[in-house]
């Protein structure tokens, strides 16, 4: 199955699992860490990282935000400059910690980051970061509380992701 659903620069570490229908392509390069689960029908077509430990619901995309320049005066987007064109931009690239949930049917565009330990509730749309330990919903995605109770707590479980071998 990984053979047929992941394409291009991506290289994965152990235990990635990937639902029926989800691919994962990158142009420029994409890392994704161990123990990433991918639900059915999701597509990740983006530069960047996702980190050990990820689960990404089904329905989700994570997509770069400048695929074509719409800038060309006089060309038409679908014969301006397309990314696998050009170098890789900040807009191009996510970049995902440890532990993060994504929910079904979440949009992540390119150009943020997802703290460790993040939440993203089912159907956020993120257009912009999401820190640490945060949990995000809605359109666009916003930080309406945050996971476990304390700094202490939040720390101790970084720390305790860190010591993890599998």
């Amino acid at each position: 199955m990984r053979r047929i659903a992941v394409h291009g620069k991506v290289t994965h570490g152990l235990n990635l699992r990937l639902g029926r229908g989800s691919s994962i392509n990158s142009l420029h390069g994409l890392i994704v860490g161990d123990n990433v689960s991918l639900g059915q029908r999701s597509v990740i077509e983006v530069d960047g990282t996702i980190g050990d430990y990820c689960l990404i619901g089904r329905g989700v995309q994570i997509v770069g935000r400048a695929d074509h320049d719409t800038d060309q005066v006089g060309m038409p987007m679908a014969f301006s400059t397309w990314v696998g064109d050009r170098e890789n931009i900040p807009l191009d690239s996510v970049q995902i910690g440890r532990d993060v949930w994504i929910g079904g049917g979440v949009i992540v565009l390119g150009g943020v980051q997802i703290g460790d330990g993040a939440i993203i509730g089912a159907g956020a749309v993120v257009t912009k970061d999401v820190e640490s330990y945060g949990i995000a919903v809605g359109n666009p995605a916003r930080v309406v509380k945050h996971r476990f109770n304390s700094a202490e707590e939040r720390e101790s479980h970084s720390a305790a992701l860190r010591g993890r071998t599998g």
